[in-house]
């Protein structure tokens, strides 16, 4: 999925109401990690998350939520090493029990206008089929489809339904590769 600077320049930013958003800092690691286990990412632990933490922009772009002290939602700020003048939005996540209070937006939000503000074009996310309230979100901030695969116009076309957004909708628009 796409989503270019000038939509990420006019995103609101969206109110964290009783949470407090902040940049990555040290000492997050093993709160991080133990979030993204309850997202489903596998295979993390701190010595991976520090390895990742050196890729370009995410220490000054990766962004978490906090309620009393405890990260509850993050997300990475990466850079499209494939891609020229591309940011990537990389394992959106939030805990279980703070899921539908929009920090998914508010996480995503802060790290597109990081890379947006640091002069990306566009930023890119990959994510699976299954994971459908989150591509409803990231439909909904603006994110586009990239159609990469020869099967992904069937699989987005089985996307849109299981959603209930209408074919036409602007949202559902793509981009080839």
């Amino acid at each position: 999925m796409l989503i270019v600077r000038d939509r990420v320049l006019e995103l609101p930013d969206p109110p964290a109401v009783g949470y407090t958003l902040r940049g990555y800092q040290p000492g997050d690691e093993k709160a991080w990690v133990a979030l993204l286990e309850h997202g489903d990412f596998s295979d993390w632990s701190v010595e991976r998350f520090d390895s990742y933490l050196q890729g370009p922009e995410r220490r000054e772009g990766s962004h978490a939520v906090l309620k009393d002290g405890s990260i509850v939602a993050a997300s990475f700020a990466s850079v499209q090493p494939d891609a020229e003048n591309m940011g990537r939005l990389d394992f959106v996540v939030s805990h279980p029990d703070h899921r539908g209070n929009g920090l998914g937006r508010v996480v995503c939000t802060a790290v597109m206008k990081h890379l947006a503000g640091r002069g990306y074009g566009s930023t890119v996310l990959f994510t699976d089929d299954w994971r459908l309230p989150a591509i409803g979100l990231y439909l909904s901030l603006g994110f586009v489809p990239r159609m990469t695969c020869d099967d992904m116009p069937a699989r987005w076309k089985a996307i849109i339904r299981k959603l209930g957004l209408a074919r036409n909708d602007r949202r559902t628009e793509h981009h080839r590769r």
